[in-house]
């Protein structure tokens, strides 16, 4: 990945799109992010609004911590145990997060923007925010909630924005998906039964191969979606057969 000091006019729309990062300036280092994990003993380790962009924190136990706000732009986490963080309101774009545990983690507001979470467990995770052209291949989402609660057709201010997610071979089962704006998503092989999918901007998805038995799509849109060899159509809601 490059990174860039100085800007010109046409790096700094790259910059600002999501394709490049500016060089990392991480405040501290891997050592001591350890290190802060490691003195707060039975307290949760505070590293919120840390600048952690560009580490590699690959294998890190991070004990539930607080990295509200934190900036992990450019940062390596594979197989770092994630599990029941605040991120949220973080920075995490163009990170690689393959096969790490954010099981029951808060990601509110989260910027995730061409990131690699592939493999990665999420279950039961809460994340709203953007993760456009997010690779979650073969990740664990069972029971995480990237949406709203309510099925009414209110404006709704927090979603999640996934433009061109790969979520191909993922296990979404009883993930909740209200409201999202997925467009030209891919599903293909993936596990959506008794997903909730209501009002969700699915324009252009493909669901190829996928398992759709009890999923629901009410009043979500599904114009030019590829529904080749799906499996439990007939049980899915909102769909035309």
């Amino acid at each position: 990945m490059q990174c860039y000091s100085i800007l010109s006019p046409a790096l700094l729309t790259l910059v600002l799109g999501g394709w490049l990062l500016p060089c990392a300036a991480a405040e501290i280092s891997r050592e001591e992010v350890i290190a802060t994990i490691a003195k707060s003993g039975v307290n949760k380790p505070m590293l919120v609004q840390k600048d952690l962009s560009g580490l590699d924190l690959s294998g890190v136990d991070f004990n539930k911590a607080d990295l509200y706000a934190a900036n992990l732009d450019g940062a390596k986490l594979n197989s770092a145990r994630l599990g029941g963080v605040n991120l949220n309101l973080a920075r995490v774009g163009q990170a690689s997060l393959r096969n790490a545990d954010l099981t029951g983690a808060s990601l509110y507001g989260v910027i995730l923007d061409h990131s690699d979470l592939s493999g990665a467990d999420l279950s039961r995770s809460r994340i709203t925010g953007s993760l456009k052209n997010v690779n979650l291949s073969g990740a664990k989402l069972i029971k995480a909630n990237f949406g709203e609660e309510s099925a009414s057709g209110r404006e709704v201010l927090d979603r999640v924005e996934m433009d061109n997610a790969v979520l191909n071979a993922a296990n979404l089962s009883g993930a909740n998906f209200n409201y999202a704006l997925m467009p030209n998503a891919s599903f293909q092989n993936a596990d959506l039964t008794g997903g909730q999918f209501i009002w969700a901007d699915l324009t252009g998805a493909n669901f190829s191969g996928a398992n759709l038995a009890d999923t629901d799509f009410r009043s979500a849109k599904l114009e030019g979606v590829n529904l080749t060899n799906v499996k439990g159509l007939d049980t899915a809601l909102g769909v035309k057969r």
